[in-house]
């Protein structure tokens, strides 16, 4: 019996060693997906000992092509099961008589004697508890009322905390003065446990590991299972309260009094609460539920290593045989004196232009916002964190533009007008050079006969379109116009673009863009390395940390920042100092993965608040860069019908967000935030297939209009709508997950293939991308392709969920590891697309 049951422990080992393996190998991490596997694998442990040899292969043994001499075979080679070999004996010597033992011990009945003990003594343990925790669940009283979930709920005045036994959950005295959401996300824990059978699934555990206790992988078994059983719980009661700290917390907190029996699942066992509680935290989604169809393909996919497991081979010698082959209605003269480009810094432009009869506004980096323009030659519009006047010249022309934000005031001075017409060409020689565009990132302006190409860092070759003196077009959207200094020599470039707006770049020499450029090329080739294995850089966290309480503090230190960060923090001091003074001090900061740009991303929970930021270090320890988005607190905000904008006010003093609305009406719409007032205080307007965003405050509303200015609906910035689409058919729907599809786009997939394809290849296939999108890509190629060759071929793409932006979610696996897309496609045109590790 102890052969039988050891050669059953090392097939089942060997079973789940594959198993595991193949798991990994595929990068597979929904828990549902491993519950699902190491069930197959726990209900094929306990079959083991009366399945194995029952599969047998049997193999035709080939005639050996060397003829064996009779002599060396035992006569009755049928008796012979294992040939023992002689001993060795020099010739001539005497042989001993054997020796009879005087004591004989059985080591097979010690081994038999002490199993026995121990599975005795492990499965009397099991009966003792399942028969004490029935007895407590039958003294228990039903909890009335309770009908949110499919099981018995009961009062029991011996447990410290909920646990579950059988379809029973028993909770402690305390659970009727627990409020509303702690109530709700223990039932929804214990509920998930009844609902999976997660009980019965751990008693077959408890039951192998008794049988076969000697084995280690039994004891890992029942530890795994308990794990992922915990894991899926926390999932489905994080997805019913939707408040990921929340339910940390409440974790935590019921963590403190759970004492359980032996045969009781409990909420949350001191043992494992910190990890969970990490895990949770950290977590980037949810993971997606696995039908019973599923389930069947994962059992089904496993059965044949079971059958290898548990088979085994035979020999024969057949007999020799033969083998077989086989945009106000504004003059148009007044819109002139605004239609320039104002300098409010090194790299930082408010470009004015105008698209058919209205003027819009754009600052670097941010979206377009529309311009309300007075029939006395005046043009001005109220931001919501300031105002900006354009005061006339005595050529009545805008020579400077005024910004009050946060009690500042910036000026900005014209730099250049936007061009209307081609003038006669000049020499282009003197526009050849290098410009730089950013901090690690140069343009390069050659000479191609009587024409002129661009070409950004690491980026392929464009042609320039003339469009006036100093100006040429590119890409069709896009300017570039060439500024000269007192000389009249060509020392900047500026560069506008539809989407991120202009950037203002000086000329610099050839070794100073080597230098860039070498800088870049580093950052190139070592992004994939950390995309793939998500590392942090060492001391990023310290350097947040620091980082927030010198803001906080109203001192930012620049020495520990690069040039272009130093100064974009310090046009922005006022503003940060403001933003950490509400959220207050940190609770806890925790990485969350590398971003395609090489950049550490780390989530931030706050007094007042959550945020996340993204660090990019330099070699010489410097942030070279760091981008902070705020994400509101637990109110989850939500969608008020336009009817209701009267009553609807601003709340002061909240958290603050930031929100982003992707606009997929098919035409402009108008975004306006309402003060305390009730009244409109500022817009933007936002193209059709184009996103806009802003940071505001919690609760703080915002209308979404037509471009006649009708709501639309009112938007009320929460956690629920930090991202919001705008279409048609989901207009006044409320946020939630129930509100989204349940299934992927039609062909999103095969568009999302198109598109690794290609940007592997360094070729995207720009025209089935809105601008947007395309502009994206464009910026992000060099460290895409490099990531994607990296990781080698494609080998699947996996249907995950839909986003808040109603775009498909997939992890697709790769030769050499995974990564998570998101993809927007409407009409055969890629609307939306991001890049990320998958978690």
């Amino acid at each position: 019996m102890i052969a039988t049951l050891a050669e059953a422990a090392l097939r089942s080992f060997v079973l789940g060693g594959v198993v595991w393996f193949g798991l990994n190998l595929f990068r597979v991490r929904n828990p549902h997906v491993h519950m699902t596997a190491w069930v197959v694998v726990l209900l094929a442990s306990l079959a083991m000992p009366f399945v194995m040899h029952w599969p047998t292969l049997t193999i035709d043994r080939l005639p050996l092509s060397v003829p064996v001499p009779d002599e060396l075979w035992p006569a009755d080679i049928s008796m012979l099961e294992t040939p023992q070999p002689a001993l060795p004996i020099a010739p001539g010597a005497a042989i001993a008589p054997p020796v009879k033992s005087v004591a004989s011990i059985d080591w097979w009945l010690v081994a038999t004697v002490v199993y026995a003990g121990v599975a005795s003594l492990l499965l009397l343990r099991l009966a003792i508890g399942l028969g004490l925790t029935w007895r407590l669940a039958r003294a228990a009283k039903p909890v009335k009322g309770v009908q949110l979930i499919d099981a018995d709920v009961r009062v029991s005045r011996d447990v410290g905390g909920p646990v579950t036994f059988g379809s029973t959950i028993l909770v402690p005295p305390q659970f009727a003065g627990w409020d509303a959401k702690k109530r709700l996300a223990v039932l929804a824990h214990e509920g998930a446990h009844v609902a999976n059978r997660d009980f019965y699934v751990l008693l077959l555990a408890s039951l192998n590991r008794a049988v076969f206790w000697f084995s280690p992988f039994s004891w890992w078994q029942l530890a795994r299972l308990a794990e992922l059983a915990e894991i899926i719980s926390d999932a489905q009661a994080i997805a019913v309260i939707d408040d990921r700290l929340s339910y940390a917390e409440i974790l935590l907190d019921v963590a403190t009094g759970v004492k359980p029996r032996p045969m009781e699942l409990a909420m949350a066992r001191a043992s494992t609460v910190r990890a969970r509680i990490e895990r949770i935290i950290a977590a980037a989604a949810m993971p997606v539920a696995v039908g019973w169809r599923k389930r069947l393909w994962i059992a089904a996919a496993i059965v044949p290593v079971v059958v290898v497991s548990a088979g085994m081979i035979a020999y024969r010698t057949p007999d020799p045989a033969p083998v077989a082959a086989g945009l106000g209605d504004v003059p148009a003269q007044h819109y002139r004196p605004f239609v320039n480009f104002y300098a409010m810094g090194p790299a930082s432009v408010f470009a004015i232009f105008r698209e058919g009869d209205e003027l819009y506004g754009q600052l670097t980096g941010q979206r377009k916002l529309r311009l309300a323009v007075g029939n006395d030659g005046t043009a001005s519009y109220a931001a919501s964190s300031g105002e900006i006047t354009f005061p006339l010249d005595a050529e009545r022309r805008s020579a400077e533009l005024m910004l009050r934000m946060n009690g500042r005031d910036i000026r900005a001075r014209r730099v250049a007008e936007v061009p209307t017409a081609a003038t006669d060409s000049v020499s282009l020689d003197q526009y050849v050079g290098w410009y730089r565009v950013a901090p690690n990132r140069v343009l390069t302006v050659r000479r191609d006969g009587d024409r002129l190409q661009v070409q950004e860092t690491v980026q392929g070759r464009a042609a320039l379109l003339a469009e006036g003196a100093d100006v040429f077009s590119i890409h069709g959207d896009n300017l570039l116009v060439f500024l000269r200094d007192d000389q009249a020599k060509v020392s900047r470039v500026l560069v506008q673009n539809a989407v991120f707006g202009a950037r203002l770049a000086p000329r610099i020499d050839a070794a100073v863009a080597q230098a860039i450029e070498a800088d870049f090329a580093r950052r190139v080739a070592e992004v994939p390395d950390r995309f793939r294995e998500q590392v942090p850089v060492a001391g990023g966290k310290e350097m947040i940390l620091r980082g927030i309480e010198d803001l906080r503090h109203g001192t930012p230190n620049y020495d520990r920042m690069s040039a272009p960060l130093a100064a974009k923090v310090h046009r922005q001091v006022d503003e940060l100092h403001a933003t950490f003074v509400a959220l207050g001090p940190v609770e806890s900061l925790f990485f969350r993965g590398v971003g395609p740009g090489g950049y550490d991303i780390y989530g931030a929970k706050f007094e007042n608040g959550t945020a996340e930021f993204r660090l990019l270090l330099e070699p010489d320890g410097k942030a070279g860069d760091v981008i902070f988005r705020a994400d509101g607190n637990d109110e989850l905000g939500g969608i008020v019908p336009c009817a209701e904008e009267a009553n609807v006010r601003g709340h002061a003093g909240t958290s603050p967000i930031r929100i982003m609305v992707y606009n997929e009406m098919g035409d402009d719409i108008r975004v306006f935030n309402l003060d305390a007032d009730g009244n409109r205080k500022s817009q933007s307007v936002v193209r059709p297939n184009m996103s806009w965003a802003a940071t505001t405050t919690v609760n703080n509303p915002w209308v979404i209009a037509d471009k006649s200015g009708r709501c639309l609906e009112v938007l009320m910035p929460g956690r629920q709508t930090r991202f919001h689409n705008v279409e048609a058919s989901n207009i006044g729907a409320k946020p939630g997950r129930a509100a989204r599809r349940a299934v992927p786009i039609a062909n999103g997939e095969e568009m999302l293939r198109r598109y690794i394809e290609g940007v592997g290849k360094g070729q995207p296939d720009y025209e089935h991308m809105t601008s947007e999108v395309a502009d994206i890509t464009r910026q992000q190629l060099p460290f895409d392709q490099a990531i994607l060759a990296r990781l080698g071929a494609l080998r699947a793409v996996s249907f995950r969920g839909v986003t808040a932006l109603d775009s498909d979610i997939y992890i697709a696996q790769f030769a050499n590891g995974s990564a998570e897309w998101r993809i927007g496609v409407r009409n055969g045109t890629i609307t939306k697309i991001a890049l990320g590790p998958n978690f």
